[in-house]
């Protein structure tokens, strides 16, 4: 994923911890999603600042332990599930 391509969280997104994962509410789609740890460490990550997916792993990286290298398709992959899912947006 380009570095170039930021990520913001959408306009109202709601993010709530349930049992042992996370759930999410559209604004956009108007769905509920289930997230997992990572996803919402994402959105986490992102609702601090917009950031592009680089960025993201060097915030992830810094909680973890775990490379840049390590969580870069991870990240990649599930930015572009969020962005679908309508819970972030890639900002032009």
């Amino acid at each position: 994923m380009p570095a170039t391509r930021r990520f913001a969280p959408a306009a109202g997104l709601l993010v709530e911890a349930l049992g042992d994962g996370w759930v999410a509410f559209s604004p956009l789609s108007g769905d509920t999603i289930f997230l997992n740890d990572q996803s919402a460490a994402i959105i986490e990550v992102l609702s601090e600042r917009a950031a592009d997916a680089i960025a993201v792993c060097h915030a992830l990286s810094a909680d973890t332990g775990l490379t840049v290298e390590e969580l870069s398709d991870l990240v990649s992959q599930s930015c572009t599930q969020l962005v679908d899912g309508g819970l972030i947006v890639e900002l032009t």
